[in-house]
């Protein structure tokens, strides 16, 4: 794992050439960060944006590929003698079958399980279309609120002197908006892996 400041050097040394990699291995907390140097002025946002909703999804489809071409029953019955939790993946894989939509949509908003999600996705042998749609239109928002809570906090450093800016307020409201649209589908997300773990 790398740490925050290691990963705030390479962004501030690298840019958009390290963004990409980066997002794929550490996911959230790189483009937090990434957000941060966005506010800073060192990153711009559309690009920044797209190239991290580009490493979101390329770091999702390494789990659905695994799940898809090497979870096979032999593999199974080794993972599970290691610990592995293959009855889970197996509901999962079934609930996803009844309603891909909803679980894969919510199941990349849960931190709980999300990356067991996406691997039962390839493992119910969902079409790579049908995941890749589901988990576009759930990694917008993500990566939206995840660059704006690091945004968020750039600005108040950078303001701090002010005792009213009307902007970084707006863009605390905005910011705490968000955070609370995904904590709340986060908690739903969570609650529907507990009722499947059942």
């Amino acid at each position: 794992m790398i740490s925050s400041l290691e990963i705030f050097k390479l962004l501030y040394t690298y840019s958009y050439l390290i963004l990409f990699p980066l997002v794929v291995i550490e996911g959230p907390i790189v483009t937090i960060i990434a957000g941060f140097l966005v506010s800073l002025g060192f990153m711009d946002f559309l690009p920044t944006y797209m190239t991290v909703i580009l490493g979101d999804i390329g770091g999702d489809v390494i789990y659905y590929s695994a799940g898809r071409w090497w979870f096979h029953n032999a593999v199974r019955k080794v993972a599970s003698f290691f610990g592995f939790n293959v009855k889970l993946v197996q509901k999962l894989e079934a609930a996803i079958k009844k309603n891909r939509g909803k679980v894969l949509f919510f199941g990349k908003l849960s931190h709980a399980i999300g990356g067991l999600i996406l691997f039962a996705a390839g493992s119910a042998e969902i079409p790579l279309r049908d995941f890749l749609e589901f988990n576009f239109l759930a990694t917008l928002p993500k990566s939206l609120i995840l660059l704006a809570v690091g945004y968020y906090f750039g600005s108040t450093i950078t303001n701090f002197k002010k005792y009213v800016d009307f902007t970084v307020l707006g863009l605390f409201v905005f910011t705490l908006i968000l955070i609370g649209l995904y904590f709340g589908v986060t908690y739903f997300s969570n609650k529907l892996v507990r009722r499947l773990e059942k």
